[in-house]
């Protein structure tokens, strides 16, 4: 009678790991490696050691000193807020660039060239400040003028929908050109009688943050630094993981991969996509993770039977 009962028991212990282990949510880092600092995930293609990301361009560093612990992308020297392969973007602190601001030092360029980074032009939005304006947009062919403004009136050639922050008399919201990797704004006067030039403000930002934390866009004026979104770039077969990635510079170069539609996790991993409907397409086959998961327990179960 105790070795039936004990019977029963390992069977619905091998039977309940077995659906534990089908519905877990899938991997984002490296087998072995940690995948957070602090309250920050890190999913591979990143990491925080030398065999936990895909290369030196994306290692993190991790101050773990702070409180709480700081992320920070050692290449760029970047920090990081969030990092989301859900979709492909890199949450990071992105600097507010002044010009002729009291109490700030004039704004310097964000460079990205030479790394796998790009601004996301999904994920943020241009946001110039200021009166008497014209603003341009340096390091695109040719520069993009931006938006051209007086005290009462703004006119832009890439104007968006007008929201309550952003109302079009003295700010204005712009999109970015594609695949853009240097962010230089160049914010010139339009009035020549002007005493002097007024503050004026540019930066890039995640356009759910500034519609939920910012009333006044001149108050930006006070804030060093705005959440903005980093794409990466990197040579990817995508017929070897069931993802769909964007067409970058060349056919070889893809950007912003996700899981396809009915999958989760981390494409960028062997084996990285699952989900309820898991099958993973890798060199035209087909692998099913949950249900291999009930195979090989079936075969416990079945080697347990023979054996006990």
């Amino acid at each position: 009678m105790d070795r039936m009962v004990s019977r029963l028991v390992v069977k619905m212990t091998l039977l309940m790991l077995m659906f534990q282990l089908a519905k877990a949510a899938a991997p984002v880092a490296k087998f072995g490696c940690p995948n957070r600092c602090g309250a920050i995930s890190i999913p591979y293609p990143f990491g925080t050691r030398k065999e936990c990301y895909m290369d030196e361009r994306f290692a993190i560093e991790c101050n773990e000193t702070a409180n709480p612990p700081r992320a920070f992308i050692s290449r760029i020297k970047m920090e990081v807020l969030n990092i989301s392969v859900k979709t492909a973007t890199a949450t990071v602190k992105s600097p507010v660039i002044s010009f002729n601001c009291i109490g700030r030092v004039d704004g310097v360029p964000l460079n990205l060239t030479g790394t796998p980074f790009v601004f996301s032009s999904k994920r943020n939005l241009l946001v110039a400040v200021g009166c008497d304006t014209r603003a341009f947009m340096t390091g695109t062919e040719p520069d993009l003028v931006v938006w051209e403004s007086t005290w009462g009136n703004l006119e832009s050639n890439v104007r968006l929908q007008e929201n309550k922050m952003c109302s079009g008399q003295n700010c204005s919201l712009a999109r970015i050109p594609s695949l853009l990797q240097v962010f230089n704004p160049r914010l010139v006067s339009t009035n020549a009688n002007q005493v002097g030039e007024g503050c004026k403000l540019a930066f890039l930002v995640n356009p759910t943050w500034f519609e939920s934390n910012i009333s006044d866009p001149f108050a930006m004026q006070y804030r060093d630094y705005v959440p903005m979104d980093l794409g990466w770039m990197m040579n990817l077969n995508d017929n070897d993981i069931s993802t769909h990635c964007e067409e970058s510079y060349n056919q070889s170069s893809k950007s912003e991969c996700v899981c396809e539609d009915g999958f989760e996790g981390n494409p960028y991993l062997e084996l990285g996509c699952t989900g309820k409907n898991s099958s993973l397409k890798k060199k035209n086959c087909y692998f099913y993770y949950p249900n291999l998961i009930f195979f090989l327990g079936f075969i416990l179960l079945f080697l347990f039977e023979r054996l006990f």
